[in-house]
């Protein structure tokens, strides 16, 4: 399926779960101040934090389809990416605020009603089930994977309260209620660090994980005619957006034929490597640069 394709059913997928969360979201916040629990209001505040993500995902998206303009050649991919660090950003000061509640809850041990925080948090993790399934049916950007990553972190929140919540009302422990809280902070640390990291690697324009430059420059040696490549580049606009631009040295005998040579190395690169986009510069054997021409 053509990407611009699959950015629509995106885009349809994510007004479905924005609905769906910003409806149990609601329900949790009343249900978790009702039954005093630090377990469900932190479970509600983790959908908030989903629901931002999944509007910041959603507007993005749109920006993102823009066509390119002279002023912004690549197009208005990045958007996609900056949002993806606001939502990095976001979760982080979440789990800032559950992990100070966690601790004062720690020494103050406030009663906590298990029964309601059950049924609850039952249907909160009924609710995130059915937006990870919708969110699922397509993925292609790095903000709607991050968006699918943080509904199933908030599905597995979702156990640790209803655990919580067994065990308050079959043993009255309410100290469990805070130590989830703190669980559920750090897999809400966990998940934001990775999709930070892959955030930062594109925005410093970093090579894709996935890749090896290495390996990309033995693979285009074994085409016959091609003698070295050099000055290779790879990197991301948006997370499923690849480019490369290299330097490549054929033999006297290749230069009748580089454009076969040219073609056979762009669908190498998009075929094995993924790289959708690349920009190559073809030199004789014995070609020297003037000066510092290309110097990176």
């Amino acid at each position: 399926m053509h990407p611009s394709s699959v950015k629509e059913a995106e885009q349809k997928n994510l007004a479905a779960a924005m609905a769906l969360t910003s409806s149990i979201m609601a329900v949790e916040v009343v249900g978790g101040l009702i039954s005093n629990s630090l377990a469900l209001l932190s479970d509600a505040w983790h959908m908030f934090a989903d629901l931002t993500a999944l509007i910041l995902c959603y507007i993005a998206g749109r920006i993102s389809i823009r066509p390119a303009t002279w002023d912004k050649t690549y197009g208005y991919y990045r958007v996609e990416v900056l949002a993806a660090f606001m939502n990095g950003a976001t979760l982080v000061a979440v789990a800032a605020f559950i992990f100070r509640e966690a601790f004062e809850r720690l020494a103050s041990s406030p009663a906590v009603h298990g029964g309601q925080m059950l049924l609850v948090a039952t249907v909160g993790l009924a609710a995130n089930l059915s937006s990870m399934t919708i969110i699922s049916r397509r993925m292609l950007s790095l903000n709607v994977k991050a968006a699918f990553l943080h509904v199933l972190s908030d599905a597995l929140s979702s156990i640790g309260v209803i655990a919580a919540a067994v065990i308050i009302y079959f043993t009255g422990f309410s100290i469990i209620d805070p130590i989830i809280g703190i669980v559920i902070g750090a897999i809400i640390i966990y998940g934001t660090g990775r999709m930070l990291g892959t955030v930062v690697n594109i925005l410093l324009e970093g090579t894709p994980r996935h890749i090896d430059p290495r390996k990309i420059i033995e693979r285009l040696k074994e085409v016959e005619g091609i003698l070295d490549v050099h000055d290779l580049h790879v990197w991301s606009i948006t997370s499923y957006l690849h480019v490369l631009s290299a330097h490549i040295v054929l033999s006297e005998e290749a230069l009748g034929r580089q454009e076969i040579l040219l073609n056979e190395v762009k669908r190498i690169l998009k075929d094995e490597y993924g790289v959708s986009h690349s920009t190559i510069q073809i030199e004789r054997e014995g070609y020297r640069e003037i000066g510092e021409i290309c110097s990176i």
